[in-house]
């Protein structure tokens, strides 16, 4: 069984209090938050860029007697890969102490009798801050199947502001993003190609993108960067992704790639696609990438 920590939950009296503490003393900040809708309880998830660990922040509404955060109520949290097998190894060990079939979730407890939560593995747990590059760059493959699961905001935030902080030549920033998470839109989109973009009619989300060829004369190259940056974080957060060529393509009803999504997106002169990259939560999980060998043959040291 291969767990790998998450968080660790704390109990806290003053949410709000807690989250200006942590990011006052450490620069932690908040990076989501769960609860019901009647706002009785509250989890707080809080981060640091360069650390992929979290800290829980659990608030309960009426509570005023301090929380022993050295017991059972602070624990660990581990994701699984297979939740089911996992739950049935723990089964068979007896050290299951706790079940929350509602919030799909259980506790086992350890031989000194500390708790340890486990949880399935979802996109929203996946580390933010401090991602193994090489990891994320293996994990990358151009998916064009997903499931039904929306795409978190937070993540697609994150997607977005990776394309945002790309690179570009004497940093001119020659492109725009449009987002589209529209369901008529995408299913309109996924026409842009006369081939190659069906995938689009079942995305979650999908980002264009734009570059000015009158602000620089590298905008493909730029556009490109931010299309490989959003890419890879979209792996590095449990997001599968394709990138989907417009610059050059053809749409299905004859027109250029270019001009059929400029009039669906309205988008002005001189403004040109590069690409679109299609979003969407992973209905499978394909297997890592290995690293081939053979591909350092195409490496040549000092001459060609």
């Amino acid at each position: 069984m291969n767990g790998k920590a998450i968080h660790r939950c704390l109990h806290v009296l003053d949410l709000q209090k807690s989250l200006d503490f942590y990011k006052q003393a450490l620069g932690m900040t908040e990076i989501r938050r769960m609860g019901p809708e009647d706002g009785s309880w509250v989890n707080a998830f809080i981060g640091s860029e360069g650390s992929g660990f979290q800290l829980e922040l659990t608030w309960n509404r009426g509570r005023t007697e301090p929380y022993d955060n050295g017991g059972r109520d602070s624990h660990l949290a581990f994701t699984v890969p297979d939740f089911d097998a996992a739950h049935a190894l723990h089964g068979q060990m007896g050290c299951i102490c706790h079940e929350n079939e509602a919030m799909g979730l259980y506790f086992i407890e350890d031989p000194d009798g500390c708790w340890l939560e486990i949880l399935p593995e979802k996109a929203e747990f996946a580390s933010q801050p401090g991602v193994d590059v090489l990891a994320a760059m293996r994990e990358r493959r151009s998916v064009r199947k997903y499931s039904s699961e929306p795409v978190p905001q937070e993540l697609l935030e994150r997607v977005v502001r990776a394309g945002l902080l790309s690179a570009s030549g004497r940093a001119r920033r020659p492109w725009e993003l449009v987002v589209v998470r529209d369901r008529t839109t995408l299913a309109a989109l996924a026409e842009c190609r006369d081939a190659g973009a069906a995938m689009l009619a079942g995305a979650g989300a999908a980002i264009a993108v734009l570059g000015n060829p009158e602000v620089s004369d590298t905008w493909v190259e730029d556009c490109s960067i931010v299309m490989a940056s959003m890419h890879l974080e979209a792996s590095a957060s449990g997001v599968c992704s394709c990138w989907v060529q417009g610059r050059m393509r053809t749409a299905a009803d004859g027109r250029s790639t270019q001009d059929f999504v400029a009039e669906l997106l309205n988008v002005p002169k001189p403004w040109q696609l590069e690409a679109i990259l299609s979003l969407g939560m992973p209905a499978e999980h394909p297997e890592p990438r290995e690293f081939d060998k053979a591909l350092m043959e195409k490496v040549h040291r000092e001459r060609f």
